[in-house]
Order: structure tokens, then sequence, then C-alpha cells
């Protein structure tokens, strides 16, 4: 209904086939403004088709997580965090520590698919107020948990510690996408590693995760 749309989705146009369309109402539309913060009804019919988005993609084995999905020379991480805690921050200081070799792929809303048993992470162009994205995707194979802290660590964790930290991140839809998701996020698990992060604001936290996770490779 507004060209708002088309010229965020600008880098996203392909001429290849379409595996599935959506559309959306000026009732769902409005239905985006929850809190009733009164924005704009272009930025809203954004969230609205993304929601109409996620929930078809479910059959594909995709779903959305919200995080800062990252790619440091090929290997994949997803920094999740509730809103607030500093996974902006935190991405910004693993920038400064590696420059060039760090891309952020999705700076809010990345897409997780399952291809043929391994986990992507993929850049869209709703990826947060920093407009931070690429058309592109990388292999996923870490999920980090970052919470606020005055002294550096890192530890992995057990599937079974997970749970509590992964399903607020992950968005499900309604209806029959919701054991979709589910059962997705089941097999993307057991192919990832889970690490919380302990970490104040200083470019040592970058460094003490960095040493950590990308030491087992």
């Amino acid at each position: 209904k507004y060209k708002y749309i088309e010229k965020m989705c600008r880098d996203y146009i392909t001429d290849e086939p379409a595996a599935f369309s959506v559309s959306v109402t000026d009732d769902e539309i409005m239905f985006e403004d929850m809190e009733n913060q009164n924005f704009p009804p272009q930025y809203l019919e954004t969230l609205a088709i993304y929601r109409k988005i996620t929930a078809k993609a479910s059959g594909f084995g995709i779903f959305l997580m919200h995080g800062v999905l990252m790619d440091v020379d090929g290997h994949g991480l997803l920094l999740c965090a509730e809103s607030g805690t500093g996974k902006t921050t935190h991405s910004n200081l693993w920038r400064e520590l590696l420059g060039e070799r760090l891309r952020i792929i999705n700076g809010d809303k990345p897409l997780i698919r399952l291809c043929d048993g391994t986990p992507y992470g993929y850049g869209t162009p709703w990826c947060g107020k920093e407009q931070i994205n690429e058309n592109d995707r990388t292999r996923l194979y870490d999920i980090c948990f970052i919470k606020r802290a005055k002294e550096n660590s890192t530890k992995e964790l057990q599937r079974s510690e997970v749970i509590a930290n992964l399903l607020p991140a992950v968005h499900i839809p309604d209806g029959a996408g919701a054991g979709q998701v589910l059962e997705t996020l089941d097999a993307v698990s057991k192919n990832i590693r889970f690490w919380e992060i302990s970490c104040n604001m200083d470019i040592s936290a970058a460094e003490t995760a960095y040493n950590a996770i990308m030491a087992i490779g």
C-alpha cells in the first residue's frame, strides 16, 4: 500500500519465481501499533508484512530470531539478549576488534533456515533501527546469550541450559506455523553451540568472547 516497503526491500529484489506471496489489510497494519505509539502506517505495514512472511516461511524450515547476526571469516554467530542489555554495543566491540574480518549480516531480525541439516542465518531488510544488513547468508555455528557483568567471561552451555534464553529470542507464529518453527528450532539446536557471554563495555569483552568461541572453531 505504501512506497516505503518497496524502497526498504530494493536490495533484495530478484527475478526468481516466488515461493509464496503475502498481502496485508488496513486492519492488520494498524494491529501492529499494539502500544498505541502512533507509528506511521507505512512503517506499520512493514511489520505486518514481515509477520506474514515469517508465518509462511515456517513451512520451509525458516524462522525469525531476534539478535545480531555476524560473520567472522565465514563463521556465523548470533548475539541474543533482552532489550537494552547491549547486544548492539557488544557487536560494535567485535567490529572494533576485528575490523573488516567481521560483517554484520543482520542487526536485529535475521531469518534462520535449516538446509539439508545445516543451519544458516540470512540478512533481511528488517534489521533494526541502525538498518545494518547484507543480502547474504552465513553458516550459523554459535548462538550467544549476552549478560551484563563487571568481569568478562564466556562459557559454553549445554542444550538443556538454554531453553529459558532461547525461546524468548524466537518468533513463534500463530497457528500451524508454531509447531513447524519449534520442530525446526529443535533440529537447528542440535547443530550449533550455545554460549553465555558475561561482559562489560570494554573492548576486552569482545576479545574474551572471541578467544573462547573461536578457539574451538
